[in-house]
């Protein structure tokens, strides 16, 4: 068993206790975010800490770590636990009290580790599209809300259907995500992503993209994949996959993921 952090204290994990009251497992009253550890080294962390604040902002709930202190905590918890390779989780939750109005803005935080691997080139994958249930274009839906119902979904189907993914999308129709990564098309050398205001995830992948890359926030919909010549997809744990179909169209070019990729593999090694 490994060690967690549970609010102000490092104990062993099968010391955990959850209380019955607990808002997270009540309501969904939370969020997460999931840093990649590589050579024992957050990636991409001030990424991660700027979305963590946003979503104190926007579930309303105190911010009790600051970018330094959360940082301390991260990398105490990956010594602890031998993390050479693998990733952090980190859980923050509403204090316990009240029911759909809480009676408070305190917040709670739980940290544990998982080891893995590093960055590495990924196989492309298929997503088919799943529009069952559809996701809001409100600032819930940039954070990583623990409630996660779309995405769960959205899972299941891909794989009831024999797909590696499932693209979500939004209230208008539009694809916006992944049911894990943020989405993005190549069309004539111009690389496409959807804008935030369409609902997805303000993932910190896209956001580094974003930085390497000449990126254009546009809507996309089933026309937009169909005239691609290439999709793939980003999340902070497996880093740029290229998509090999949607549903029935497929794309046999994956060269653009695969120098994204190899360019954040390079710039990992160097931690």
């Amino acid at each position: 068993m490994g060690v967690v952090f549970q609010n102000s204290e490092f104990i062993n994990e099968k010391d955990l206790i959850i209380n019955k009251s607990n808002r997270a497992f009540n309501y969904g009253d939370g969020f997460f975010e999931t840093i990649k550890i590589i050579n024992c080294k957050p990636f991409n962390f001030s990424a991660h800490y700027t979305r963590f604040s946003f979503a104190c902002s926007v579930l309303k709930l105190k911010n009790g770590e600051t970018d330094n202190s959360l940082f301390s905590l991260v990398v105490e918890i990956v010594k602890k636990n031998k993390i050479f390779n693998g990733s952090v989780k980190i859980l923050v939750y509403r204090s316990e009290g009240g029911k759909y109005l809480p009676n408070s803005s305190n917040s709670e935080i739980l940290i544990t580790t998982n080891k893995g691997i590093g960055f590495e080139q990924n196989k492309p994958i298929s997503l088919c599209v799943f529009s069952d249930e559809v996701k809001t274009k409100g600032q819930v839906s940039n954070i990583k809300s623990i409630n996660a119902m779309v995405s769960v979904l959205g899972a299941i189907y891909a794989k009831e259907f024999g797909f590696g993914g499932a693209i979500l999308i939004n209230t208008d129709g539009n694809y916006i995500e992944t049911t894990n990564s943020n989405l993005f098309i190549l069309k004539e050398g111009t690389i496409y992503t959807p804008p935030l205001s369409d609902g997805c995830v303000d993932g910190t992948l896209r956001k580094w993209i974003m930085t390497q890359e000449k990126v254009i926030e546009k809507s996309l919909n089933a026309l937009d994949f169909k005239i691609a010549d290439e999709a793939f997809i980003t999340n902070s744990i497996s880093g740029i996959t290229a998509v090999s179909r949607v549903e029935d169209v497929p794309f046999t070019n994956s060269a653009y993921a695969s120098k994204l990729q190899k360019k954040l593999i390079n710039l990992s090694s160097d931690l």
